[in-house]
């Protein structure tokens, strides 16, 4: 009498679970790589934009600004001189101060974007690190993802949690320690029948091509876009210089309008005092 009791899975069971291990493997790998595109490659991006390029539309803003302001001055003092009264200096300053608040709310958090990438790029992970980040991640999420394992328990769901903050974060000694943590308590693999991994099997297939639309839609995007001009000097050169031109004529068109301000002031008695701010 034969004791062995080993239960021998029905071959077209055993060729759908291991088709959809692979699928799983698949749509984790699209979802770590739909993630290291907008936590790693986009602010990345971002940053190198704001330093090659940000920089010097900074300057321009600042030209704007600085011709909108004369423009609004000059404006409020030719409607006191059209009402035949002298222009009141201090009330026009407030309220042009008071008008280009949105204008200066810009201009700081310009700067600060640029501060902040400039910060950023110097804080890079290495190359090796980068990748080592991206592949604990990647086993990680074949193990917790809600989408690749709809199962998984609270606890898993709380290292999930850690798991993408971590990644976001760059922290590559918790990553590390995670994916320890999940690998050592990683649960087998539910018994399923050959209804249910029919199922799986079309839901997996509709995920990967979803989340292959969103790569794609991501990477028609910018910054995205920008990836290949960021790294052509010939390109930054022409748009720097473009930028460049553009301020040139501002500042022409800034002391045109200091001259004709200062003009208003000593017609209306005032002499040649012109406001700085």
């Amino acid at each position: 009498m034969n004791d062995d009791l080993t239960l021998v899975l029905h071959p077209e069971i055993q060729q759908l679970a291991e088709e959809n291990e692979l699928l799983r493997e698949e749509f984790a790998l699209l979802l770590t790589e739909v993630e290291h595109l907008i936590n790693t490659v986009k602010p990345n991006l971002l940053a190198l934009y704001q330093t090659k390029i940000g920089v010097w539309e900074l300057r321009l803003l600042q030209a704007q600004f600085m011709v909108a302001r004369l423009r609004r001055q000059i404006e409020l003092a030719q409607a006191y001189i059209n009402r035949g009264e002298k222009p009141d200096l201090i009330a026009i300053e407030c309220q042009v101060e008071q008008e280009f608040q949105e204008w200066i709310k810009k201009l700081e958090a310009t700067a600060r974007r640029i501060q902040e990438a400039e910060e950023r790029l110097k804080h890079l992970l290495s190359p090796e690190d980068d990748r080592e980040l991206k592949k604990l991640y990647y086993a990680i999420v074949k193990r917790l993802h809600p989408d690749v394992n709809p199962n998984v328990t609270d606890d898993q769901r709380r290292l999930w949690l850690r798991a993408q903050s971590a990644y976001e974060h760059g922290d590559l000694p918790e990553l590390r320690a995670l994916a320890l943590l999940v690998e050592k308590n990683a649960p087998s693999p539910p018994s399923k029948s050959l209804d249910d991994l029919r199922r799986d099997q079309k839901i997996l297939e509709k995920q990967i091509n979803t989340t292959l639309e969103s790569v794609e839609r991501i990477e028609s995007q910018p910054p995205f876009t920008l990836h290949q001009q960021l790294n052509d000097e010939n390109w930054l050169v022409a748009r720097r210089q473009d930028i460049d031109a553009q301020i040139v004529n501002l500042r022409r068109q800034s002391e045109a309008m200091k001259t004709h301000w200062e003009k208003l002031l000593g017609d209306t008695g005032y002499g040649t005092s012109f406001s700085q701010n």
